[in-house]
């Protein structure tokens, strides 16, 4: 099932004034990084935080994770490989 997200309509808080000015004023950029994060759990990939920053370009990957899963409900699941690392991944 897959869930349509609107990205225009992003709206969140932050704890703090300087977070809450940051996340404002890259809210376009945190949009795009979440958008291709979903895409490729969409795709049936598995995805660790070196495999998205090599292969995307993303970052933060665990932010992103956080990103869709707190402000767009996205069922992200992880499990952790060889104990060292977390892989996230869709349930389709």
């Amino acid at each position: 099932m897959k869930k349509e997200i609107n990205y225009n309509e992003l709206h969140h808080i932050e704890n703090k004034i300087s977070n809450q000015e940051h996340f404002e004023a890259n809210k376009d950029r945190f949009s795009n990084q979440c958008r291709i994060v979903y895409e490729a759990l969409l795709r049936g990939e598995r995805l660790t935080t070196t495999t998205a920053l090599l292969k995307y370009h993303i970052g933060d990957l665990r932010r992103r994770i956080k990103d869709l899963k707190d402000m767009w409900n996205v069922p992200v699941e992880a499990d952790m490989v060889q104990g060292k690392f977390k892989e996230y991944y869709l349930n389709q």
